[in-house]
């Protein structure tokens, strides 16, 4: 091998640690307060179950001795993008309930009187479908002479 890409061989192996030790800091997130950097690497390696402790370790840190594989860096990468995909989820998830909350507020303003009952009744079908025990409002003759439905 001439000395030309035996250089350009470990600018790559080190363009890829250095990849993998960053993406290995996106898996495992923010570090608690009480949290040790030892723990946060057991964390890691309870997501990475086939990686060795002192591989995770040695990758962490950027060990220059470690040869990292095409494929881990791969898979690291399709770990991250899966975690920024079900965050992204997430947030919208809870921009929808915040605009449904907005929007509930403001017809209650309008008229309670009118829109009450179907908020109301909105909010017990989103609790039912969640599997959330059903709240019967006692005072309400609808709700079948203070008995409980299911």
């Amino acid at each position: 091998m001439s000395k030309k890409s035996e250089n350009r061989s470990e600018a790559m192996s080190e363009m890829l640690l250095s990849e993998a030790s960053s993406l290995l800091r996106v898996v495992a997130g923010a570090r608690r307060a009480d949290e040790s950097k030892k723990a946060v690497l057991r964390r890691v390696g309870r997501e990475l179950q086939d990686w060795t402790a002192s591989r995770i370790k040695d990758v962490w840190y950027r060990d220059s001795r470690v040869c990292i594989r095409a494929s881990e860096v791969e898979y690291l990468r399709a770990l991250v993008s899966r975690r920024q995909e079900q965050k992204a989820e997430a947030n919208e998830l809870d921009a929808l309930r915040d605009r449904v909350s907005r929007i509930e507020r403001l017809l209650e303003a309008t008229d309670p009187a009118f829109h009450s009952p179907s908020i109301a009744a909105a909010r017990q079908q989103l609790s039912d479908m969640a599997g959330k025990p059903r709240v019967v409002d006692r005072s309400d003759p609808r709700a079948g002479g203070g008995q409980e439905h299911a």
